[in-house]
C-alpha cells in the first residue's frame, strides 16, 4: 500500500505535476510520511522502544516545521509576539500524536484501511474544491492504494497493515492537518474531523490509562473498538460502525466549510457530542453484559 502511493505520487511529481517548487511542502510531507513508515517497517522486525520511536518521530516532525517555518504563524499577544519555537514544538507533538494515535487504532481487520480510504476520498474532494491540486492528487493516490489493500484487509482479513502502513498513514494525515492549514485556505479543523472517532478515543483511552497508573505505550484492549468486540461484536460489524462515523464526520467537515464562526462551534460540539454518547453506549452494553 505505502509502496503503491509513494510510486504512484512520485511518478506525478516527476512527469505531470510541473515546477517542483510549488509542490515542496507537499512533497516533503509525504517524505516525512515515508520515513516514518520506514521507521515502522524497523518497529515491526525489531521492537523498537517507545522512547527510541517518539524521539525519533519528533526530531523529523520538528525539522520538517523548522524547515517550513516561514509558513508558521506570527500572533501577538499584548505585544509578545509567540516564538516560531513555540509552534514547532506545539505542531510536531500534534504530528507524533496523530502519528502513534493512527498506530493504536489499527487494532481490527478493515479499521484503519477503512478509515484511510473514506478519510482521502474526502480531502480529495476538499482540495480539488479549493484548487490545490498536489494535496488532491496525493490524497487520490493514497485512497486508491487504501482501496486496494482494504480488499485484502477486510473481515477476515488476510493482509495486515503493520506499523509501516500505519505510520505511513497518521505521519502523512498529521502533516497535512498542519502543513496544508498553514499553506492552503483549507482550515484546521477540516483535516481533524474525518478522525474525529480516532482522536477521541485515543485521546480518552491514553489519559484514562496514564489516571489509573497503567503503562499506557504498551499493547492494550482499552479502546472501544477493542471493547466492543470484547463484549461479542464481530470485526466486520465494528468497522462498518466506525467507517459510518467516518462519514458522519466528512459531513460535519463539509458544514463546517459552508457555516459562519457560530455555526462552526455548534458542528464541533455536535461531533463532539455524539461520540461521547457512542462511549455511554458501549461502557453501558459493558455493564449490562457483565451483569
Amino acid at each position: 500500500m505505502v509502496a503503491v502511493a509513494l510510486v504512484a505520487f512520485g511518478c506525478w511529481i516527476h512527469w505531470a505535476a510541473g515546477d517542483w517548487s510549488i509542490h515542496k511542502w507537499l512533497s516533503c510531507s509525504v517524505l516525512f510520511a515515508a520515513a516514518m513508515a520506514i521507521l515502522g517497517f524497523c518497529d515491526d522486525l525489531y521492537s523498537l522502544s517507545a522512547f527510541f520511536r517518539f524521539l525519533v518521530q519528533f526530531v523529523f516532525a520538528s525539522i520538517l516545521l523548522w524547515a517550513a517555518s516561514e509558513l508558521l504563524p506570527a500572533f501577538a499577544i499584548e505585544g509578545w509576539t509567540i516564538p516560531r519555537a513555540v509552534w514547532i514544538i506545539v505542531g510536531a507533538t500534534w504530528i507524533v500524536w496523530m502519528l502513534n494515535l493512527y498506530n493504536f487504532m489499527d487494532g481490527i481487520d478493515g479499521l484503519a484501511g477503512g478509515e484511510a480510504t473514506i478519510a482521502s476520498c474526502f480531502f480529495f474532494l476538499v482540495f480539488a474544491h479549493y484548487g490545490e491540486a498536489g494535496w488532491a492528487v496525493a490524497n487520490l493516490f493514497i485512497a486508491a492504494a487504501s482501496m486496494g489493500f482494504l480488499v485484502h484487509n477486510w473481515p477476515p482479513a488476510r493482509v495486515f497493515m503493520g506499523d509501516s502502513g500505519s505510520a505511513f498513514l497518521g505521519a502523512f494525515y498529521g502533516v497535512q492537518s498542519v502543513v496544508a492549514a498553514l499553506s492552503t485556505p483549507v482550515p484546521f479543523p477540516v483535516l481533524v474531523l474525518p478522525f474525529a472517532n480516532f482522536i477521541l478515543d485515543t485521546t480518552y483511552t491514553l489519559f484514562r490509562r496514564m489516571l489509573g497508573r497503567e503503562k499506557w505505550y504498551q499493547a492494550h484492549r482499552s479502546h472501544f473498538y477493542q471493547r466492543m468486540t470484547n463484549f461479542g461484536m464481530s470485526h466486520a460489524e465494528v468497522t462498518v460502525i466506525e467507517v459510518v462515523s467516518v462519514v458522519f464526520s466528512c459531513a460535519a467537515a463539509t458544514m463546517y466549510i459552508r457555516s459562519g464562526f457560530t455555526a462552526r462551534v455548534v458542528v464541533l460540539a455536535v461531533v463532539v457530542v455524539a461520540f461521547v454518547v457512542g462511549g455511554v453506549w458501549v461502557s453501558r452494553r459493558e455493564g449490562v453484559i457483565a451483569s
